[in-house]
């Protein structure tokens, strides 16, 4: 049984200081048995910000010690995972599988000092006896008949076990919920090494932990009750005992441990769905953890203020819909070079070549700054960048405008537009007549934009565009909603959209120009 003092903060804080020597050294271990689940991605980060706020090394293991399950393609994802939130490393990562023979070793050394046996029972017959031990109100576990058996029948399928004492408790000091101790007599004589030589977690993790000296375990909470076991192997090999501390577990809004009914749980869908990574670590820094009334951090900030003072016991609740209000409050905050950035390498299946390099353009962050505020998440700015970006006109649905159901609006709309196109036509005419546009475009923009110059370079603003389409609304009896609507889904694709003025002076004049024409072939 597992029991827990309630020592204050200061009772323990000063043993921790004790056992800090050492620079701090922590690892992240997943398993490469799936793609990086969000609950792992929780604790790389928590080790992470807890060796970069400390001057600490932050290390990668690879635990593909299942051999069957393991997969190449999960590490890889784990890899590209980190490298995309951040997380970097401060060593070569260190797989599990290349140690096979590491642990055995260890193993038999336990073997020879005591410390553990072989057992020779099968799996039916150990299930047998945990069976039996529930029947009459007992835990269920091995019954340790073989734990002082002498003869070792050559050949015979075996698995190597811990010897746990059979009386007195192990105690170990978490730096979140203080000391806890389990009576031996609940600690069952686990498995060191299968039958098939393959090692368990407990065994492979305690030597890993060592070789590489390891200073801070921190992991998830579900792993409280594989605590006991490695500190008696600590005990056992005579290794120093590092620090533990257990994060709490991540719920769904159901109050369940987070699966894919909660929507989407690894960290490349969530790239996949536009979320920033600067987002979705500050999102999981705050799923456990607090620095006071504060919602949004830098990634320095949170480097800065972390510490396990913050870390809460009780599990943390995922919140999608906070997710995306953190994901939209980051997005405001980057720069839109870095935006289009991300959305030329996230998105481009979905622009064509063309479109592509108009998005990548200075012309192109101009209009990702447009659309910026007014999107969540960067798929979102990618969708809307795609119809601005590609030339010429563009294929529009008509279907929702406001005017199919008022045919008169309809007729006068269009008369208004042509009418407004006729104005900007004559306008653009005589200042080009007069002299020559002064060049103000990047020589990107004129590569792939073309020459053609846009309204604002002709000394038009997006309130001096707000004000001429509101007089040729009055002067055709219609509202400036009515007449911007249509002329809004020719230009972006879209009924609802960056500003329609400042597009409107900010893109070159022949393509407005075209894509305004359409307007009287809805």
């Amino acid at each position: 049984m597992m029991m827990q003092n309630n020592s204050s903060v200061s009772q323990y804080r000063s043993k921790e200081s004790l056992a800090q020597g050492s620079p701090v050294r922590v690892r992240f271990a997943p398993s490469p048995t799936g793609f990086l689940h969000i609950g792992g991605v929780r604790a790389a980060l928590f080790n992470w910000l807890y060796a970069r706020g400390r001057g600490g090394q932050f290390l990668l293991r690879i635990e593909d010690t299942d051999l069957e399950r393991s997969e190449e393609r999960f590490t890889q994802d784990i890899l590209a995972s980190l490298k995309w939130l951040g997380l970097n490393c401060d060593e070569a990562p260190l797989a599990q599988s290349h140690r096979l023979e590491v642990y055995r070793q260890r193993a038999e050394e336990l073997v020879a000092a005591g410390h553990a046996y072989r057992c020779y029972c099968t799996e039916a017959e150990v299930e047998q006896m945990r069976e039996a031990a529930m029947k009459v109100g007992k835990k269920p576990q091995y019954d340790r008949r073989c734990r002082s058996r002498v003869d070792h029948p050559a050949g015979q399928s075996h698995v190597i076990r811990a010897k746990i004492p059979l009386e007195g408790s192990v105690e170990f000091l978490d730096l979140i919920r203080g000391p806890i101790r389990f009576e031996n007599a609940d600690i069952d004589d686990f498995v060191l090494i299968r039958s098939n030589g393959a090692p368990t977690y407990n065994l492979s993790n305690v030597v890993d932990d060592v070789h590489s000296k390891m200073t801070h375990i921190l992991r998830g909470d579900d792993h409280i009750n594989n605590t006991p076991k490695q500190v008696h192997l600590y005990h056992f090999f005579q290794y120093p005992l590092p620090q533990f501390a257990h994060l709490p577990m991540i719920l769904g809004a159901d109050k369940k441990k987070l699966s894919k009914r909660h929507g989407a749980v690894s960290a490349n869908a969530y790239r996949a769905e536009g979320y920033l990574p600067e987002a979705l670590l500050n999102f999981l820094a705050r799923l456990g953890w607090s620095h006071g009334d504060q919602e949004v951090f830098t990634i320095e900030e949170l480097i800065t203020h972390f510490s396990f003072d913050h870390v809460q016991k009780s599990s943390a609740v995922f919140n999608t819909e906070k997710l995306l209000w953190l994901n939209g409050e980051h997005v405001r905050k980057a720069s839109s070079e870095r935006l289009v950035q991300i959305v030329v390498e996230d998105y481009a299946p979905i622009f064509t070549a063309a479109s592509l390099s108009r998005a990548s353009s200075p012309l192109g962050i101009k209009i990702a700054a447009l659309i910026q505020p007014k999107v969540k998440l960067m798929k979102e700015l990618a969708d809307q960048m795609v119809p601005l970006c590609a030339p010429g006109v563009i294929e529009v649905d008509s279907s929702g405008l406001k005017w199919n159901k008022d045919s008169s609006l309809k007729i006068a709309t269009q008369a208004a537009v042509k009418h407004a196109l006729q104005v900007l036509q004559g306008r653009v005419a005589e200042a080009l007549s007069r002299e020559p546009v002064a060049e103000s475009r990047a020589a990107g923009d004129l590569e792939v934009w073309g020459s053609s110059p846009s309204l604002a370079q002709l000394g038009m603003s997006p309130t001096d565009m707000d004000a001429f389409l509101r007089q040729i609304g009055d002067q055709h009896g219609i509202k400036l909603g009515d007449l911007a609507q249509p002329m809004r889904l020719v230009v972006t694709g879209r009924l609802v959209s960056a500003g329609l003025f400042e597009l409107l002076v900010l893109l070159p004049w022949d393509l407005v120009e075209a894509r305004l024409q359409k307007v009287e072939n809805l």
